[in-house]
């Protein structure tokens, strides 16, 4: 009765936060930022160019962002690898289309409008956030769990910048959802859709792509592998497979070669790992060298072939080669070094759950932060073991929790890539809260 009670109630803060939240983003409180490259390859869709990025983006009239773009206009590459004026796979195009498809109904750029779309879908993401919720917290529990997803100001924020992040949350928490009622009810129908969102999800951000294996895997082991699971299985694996098929043709008919990853796997490397080591990293933004900072100071004078952290000289290079040039490279510099990458990684987990921003932001900003999520990071990994007391759905959503942080540990990692899975760690990390509350409470009662 209370969860049907309180239900509307948290919806209606959700909106107002959403509202709020939007008046913000109109009187150009938020930077669009990294926001503007999706745009300019939502804008040639449009146009009929293709998935590609424009010339001008290496260009800005205002001269201190046009000074950030010197390093690209140097390598003649995007991110040193992104190529001008030519097809393009250094990114998977979901977010793209999904602004082209604003822009062809609200007007091409239209920023506003993309922003207005990512806060009415962010309402949805409340709602499949509360009904994964719902399995795990009842009672004042769940009503604390719908509060914190509802005002979530990491979710706000970039709900309210025109990138990937709002619609890869959405789409995650999706595909969250579906995988456990697919978990609670292994029926083909079930396995079909479970597969389609997260296709759509994988082309929004490849991060989703360990989620479907460890969802077939999670099918199997609650079947005790049993053949009658087979075709189940087959099911899931197609529609996901399905999705992506015309994106894997494009880059046949495009790029000349079969692709299923985007080629940002090198130059992610090098950004994470190689690149501190760099002169590059000196004009990097104060967050980075605070956290940073001390690796390069401690392990600068040690490098082994320090040569291969420095970014290569590229000319007439593919993006195919560039991207495997710099993996290579990156892969032979941390053999090289593994200390340096267990001590990255340890930063990188810093940089992940950090609850506030560490370059400069008002005081707001970090004390929203310190309250919404600190404790989360307290808590989620006891949430985690407790969650693998609840049956398949629980270790299958404990086991995205590990999966996903892990991968980014091992790539890239910060604020921006945990978004997403701040839904499932608020839950985990209230079922850890709960239990401590418990047996505080049952202790207490017994003295």
């Amino acid at each position: 009765m209370q969860r049907k009670r309180l239900e509307p109630y948290i919806f209606l803060l959700a909106l107002l936060a959403r509202l709020v939240v939007f008046f913000l983003a109109v009187s150009g409180f938020f930077l669009v930022g990294e926001g503007q490259v999706q745009a300019n390859l939502a804008e040639n869709i449009v146009s009929g160019r293709g998935f590609m990025l424009s010339e001008s983006m290496f260009h800005d009239p205002d001269p201190r962002r046009d000074a950030s773009l010197e390093f690209f206009r140097e390598t003649g590459g995007f991110y040193g690898v992104l190529l001008p004026e030519k097809p393009t796979s250094f990114l998977v195009p979901g977010f793209a289309l999904f602004e082209a498809l604003i822009f062809a109904v609200a007007g091409i750029g239209n920023l506003t409008a993309v922003v207005g779309v990512q806060l009415v879908l962010g309402l949805l993401t409340v709602f499949l956030g509360m009904r994964i919720a719902s399995r795990f917290l009842s009672g004042w529990w769940y009503t604390a769990a719908g509060v914190f997803i509802a005002l979530d100001p990491f979710e706000l924020y970039f709900q309210a910048v025109p990138a990937t992040q709002a619609l890869f949350s959405l789409l995650f928490v999706a595909g969250l959802l579906f995988s456990l009622r697919y978990l609670e009810k292994p029926r083909l129908a079930n396995g079909i859709v479970a597969g389609f969102v997260w296709g759509v999800t994988f082309l929004v951000r490849p991060a989703a792509l360990p989620m479907v294996a460890w969802l077939a895997v999670m099918v199997l082991a609650a079947g005790k592998f049993a053949i009658k699971l087979l075709p189940s299985i087959l099911v899931l694996l197609v529609s996901f497979a399905v999705v992506l098929v015309p994106w894997v043709l494009r880059n046949r008919n495009t790029m000349g070669r079969y692709q299923l990853l985007p080629l940002q796997g090198g130059v992610q490397m090098w950004e994470y790992n190689g690149r501190i080591f760099t002169d590059a990293f000196l004009d990097e933004a104060e967050g980075a060298r605070l956290l940073y900072g001390p690796v390069r100071q401690v392990w600068l004078p040690r490098l082994n072939q320090a040569e291969l952290a420095e970014f290569p000289v590229f000319t007439t290079e593919t993006e195919f080669q560039r991207d495997s040039v710099l993996y290579s490279r990156q892969s032979s510099f941390l053999k090289a070094n593994p200390l340096v990458f267990l001590h990255l990684s340890a930063c990188r987990f810093a940089e992940f759950f950090k609850p506030f921003p560490l370059n400069h932001f008002s005081p707001v900003h970090t004390m929203l932060g310190l309250l919404s999520f600190f404790w989360v990071g307290v808590f989620f990994f006891a949430g985690m073991l407790l969650l693998t007391r609840k049956g398949r759905v629980g270790v299958y959503t404990a086991g995205v929790i590990a999966g996903y942080i892990l991968m980014h540990l091992l790539t890239a990692s910060g604020t921006p890539h945990r978004v997403a899975l701040d839904v499932p760690l608020i839950i985990a990390s209230l079922v850890a809260v709960k239990y401590s509350f418990e047996r505080f409470k049952a202790g207490k009662s017994s003295l």
